[in-house]
Order: structure tokens, then sequence, then C-alpha cells
């Protein structure tokens, strides 16, 4: 009677089957005892226990411009009562190393306050992140605010605050400000503006805000590719206004001497036409009302 061998091939499939077949047996059990697979980071901690950090500081002194930096996480700017910056700080991440990698670091430059993420150049200051909620005194007249992936929020500040607000991903929502820059790639921009420059963009994502006055010599410039445009103003807007949407319907609800109306796009004028109102929009529809 003729014996059949395993040749090579035979040996190698035996085998993985086995592995794979461990490897159900320690996923099941693993599943069982409603514990994290064991998976050990490279330089300690394990995946799976986000760890956590809170801290509080309060920086003295006087400052005219406030600076928040940071990568991944939100960022949130109110006003406060007395002197100094609150600075509040909420950094996470998956193992005890990352957490540790990323620091906060609040630097005086002169007449500005620099709060930002700093991450050590390691593996694990790749992942996580770092929040940050910031009181500011009266006597700043400045705000810059960057995020890489987060929300920037401005409220409850002084009437007239100075505001320059960018995230790549993350909406903003700024309040009482006076000159405003508002920039992000995916996401929401609401304001309410008083002030002389209004700049607001966005790629995807709709803008909505209130104009309580411009300064003599002032503009606005508001700017979607996918998303809509509504602005209420005050009642004594005085502008060179022209909206346009390629796919979307535009109104103007002040009185206006029209100078090129086309199915969606106008142009003309509110009162003299002092300041110059340029609202675009690829997909989505504009709007000024009234206040």
């Amino acid at each position: 009677m003729k014996t059949n061998r395993l040749g090579p091939i035979d040996i190698v499939g035996i085998t993985l089957g086995v592995i794979a077949f461990g490897l159900v047996v320690a996923s099941l059990a693993v599943m069982a005892s409603n514990k994290p697979f064991f998976v050990r980071a490279d330089v300690g901690g394990y995946f799976g226990s986000a760890q956590r950090e809170e801290k509080d500081e309060e920086v003295t002194g006087q400052y005219s411009e406030v600076e928040i930096r940071n990568v991944a996480g939100f960022i949130e700017i109110t006003g406060r009562e007395g002197d100094g910056v609150g600075v509040h700080s909420v950094k996470t991440a998956p193992t005890p190393a990352a957490l540790e990698a990323i620091r906060v670091q609040i630097e005086p430059r002169g007449s500005r306050l620099v709060i930002e993420e700093k991450r050590e150049p390691l593996f694990a200051a790749r992942t996580g992140s770092s929040s940050f909620s910031v009181s500011i005194p009266k006597g700043v007249k400045l705000v810059v605010a960057h995020s890489v992936s987060g929300s920037i929020t401005v409220s409850g500040v002084e009437p007239g605050l100075d505001q320059m607000l960018s995230t790549v991903s993350g909406s903003i929502s700024s309040s009482e400000s006076g000159d405003l820059e508002a920039t992000t790639t995916s996401g929401s921009i609401g304001f309410s503006f008083a002030g002389k420059e209004l700049k607001a963009s966005t790629v995807s994502g709709s803008i909505n805000g209130e104009i309580d006055s411009i300064e003599t010599g002032g503009s606005v410039r508001l700017k979607t590719v996918s998303g809509s445009v509504q602005v209420q103003a005050f009642s004594g807007l005085d502008a060179s206004v022209a909206l346009s949407s390629v796919s979307g319907g535009v109104s103007c609800d002040f009185p206006i001497t029209i100078s090129e109306q086309k199915r969606n796009s106008l142009k003309g004028k509110v009162g003299s036409g002092a300041v110059p109102v340029d609202i675009s929009t690829v997909s989505g529809r504009i709007s000024i009302n009234k206040q």
C-alpha cells in the first residue's frame, strides 16, 4: 500500500491554518473577557486606554495681544474680569509616552502672549490632542488662533476685539469682533462684527453672521465654495453690493440701485455705496437682510 507524504506546500498550509485557528480562539477569549486586546506600544503603555491630563495656569502681566496655536483640539476664548490671562489646557493621548510628548508652552513675547502646543520628535508624538480654554481681560486688543484640526470659538469678550482665526478642519464662531479674518477649509463660520475689515472664507461650509456697523473705508468679503451665505446687517448699511452664486439664488432686503442683475448674481448700491460688500459661493444661496 502506497503512503502519501506531505509536501512542503502542504506543511505550510497546515501551519498557517493552525496559526489562524489560534488567533480566532484568542480573539474570542478577549471578547469574552471584555478587555482590550494586548498590544504593546513601541515606547510604553497600551493602546485602548486613553490618557488625559488637565491643567489650569494663571499668567500675570498686561498683554495687548494673545496668540493660541494647536494641532488637534478645540480652542475657546472668553472674556474675564481683572488682570492676567487664564489658561485651561486638556491633553489626551493613547499612551503615557504620547501624552508626555505633548507640551503646552506659554511664552511672553513683548506685548504678545503666545500659548502653543509643542510635540517631541517621536513616533508617539504624532498622536493625541491638546485643547485650550483661554480667558482674556479687557486690555487685550487682538486674538490670533490657529488650529489644524479643531473648532475655534470666541464669546463673551469685550466688544471691538480684533480677531484672526484659522483652522483646516473645524468650525469657527466669533462674537463681538472688531476687525475679523476667519478662514477654514472644512467647516461653517458664524460671526457678529462691528469693525472696519471683515473677511471670512471656507471651502465646505456655510457662513452666517451679523454686521452691526462698518467703519469708514472698510470692506466686507465673504466667500464659500459649497455652502450658503446669510447676513443680517444694520439698518444704516451704505454699501456697494456684489452677490454671486453659481448654483443658488441671491437676494438683498435693502433698497438697492441695481447696476447689473442676472439669474444668480446682483450688483448695485445701497445708499451711496460707500463700503464694498462682496459675497460669493459656488453652490448655495446668498441673502442680505435687515436686522
